[in-house]
């Protein structure tokens, strides 16, 4: 919920001349921007989680004519701020410890004019350990899913530099969730439904420096509520839960280094 760097550094090589077929690799560090929201089925919003995770971006690509096959991942976290409810309605605030995590493969086909069509495939991880407060138990959340991400981006010269834009669409498996209520109630997995969204990013490789290359992301994508699932301690049923219907979005900022 991100131009990823791994599509970025494809679509530079991708329009490069064929005399530069080759290889290219980049490393950066980032930081992302996110925003997390949980709703009920009336559409009032539970919970929402904000702030900044620093991070770090690998990627490489490589050439040959018109195709280019690229690979990358990525890494960030950090504590945000969580507000929410607890079961019986009563606002809580809180911290969550985040750790977001992906790893991509994907191949980038140029056609001419500077545009190239791509896709990729994306594994996604997402862990959130939100702290308990004093009318709520702390729970341990992990998100795991796959995503294609299919799109077009265009890149040009500039007096400022290589210019380079796109847009995807995100389509994600079902979230692979597992749930631990800090020891109170036996832990849970369960699958959410299945995610959509759109990726837009922007990147720039000054004329002034150009084995850097400066990036920018903003992702959203929403998850709709899952059917629920038994409670239990040591056994006994205690009800059901759902992961409801969320949101993630984020905004990326990234300043690789070219090699």
């Amino acid at each position: 919920m991100l131009l990823r760097i791994g599509l970025a550094a494809a679509l530079q090589a991708c329009l490069l001349p064929s005399a530069s077929a080759q290889w290219q690799g980049s490393i950066g560090l980032s930081a992302r921007g996110v925003v997390h929201a949980e709703y009920d089925t009336a559409g009032q919003r539970l919970v929402r989680e904000t702030g900044w995770l620093p991070g770090i971006a690998l990627a490489a690509a490589y050439r040959t004519g018109d195709v280019t096959v690229f690979g990358g991942a990525d890494w960030y976290r950090d504590d945000i701020a969580y507000r929410g409810q607890t079961q019986a309605g009563v606002a809580t605030n809180s911290r969550t410890a985040t750790a977001l995590g992906a790893v991509r493969l994907g191949a980038a086909y140029a056609w001419g004019g500077g545009y190239a069509l791509r896709a990729a495939l994306e594994l996604d991880r997402w862990k959130r350990d939100i702290a308990g407060t004093g009318r709520s138990v702390g729970l341990q959340e992990t998100y795991r899913s796959v995503r294609l991400i299919a799109g077009v981006g265009k890149a040009w010269q500039s007096r400022f530099g290589a210019l380079g834009a796109d847009a995807a669409v995100v389509l994600s498996t079902p979230e692979r969730m597992h749930v631990a209520f800090s020891g109170v109630i036996d832990p849970v997995s369960l699958d959410t439904k299945r995610g959509r969204g759109i990726r837009i990013g922007a990147s720039l490789r000054p004329a002034a420096a150009p084995r850097l290359e400066l990036r920018s992301s903003v992702d959203w994508i929403k998850v709709p509520r899952n059917d629920a699932v038994a409670l239990n301690a040591d056994n006994p049923f205690l009800g059901t839960v759902a992961q409801p219907e969320h949101t993630r979005q984020a905004l990326s900022l990234t300043v690789a280094a070219l090699f």
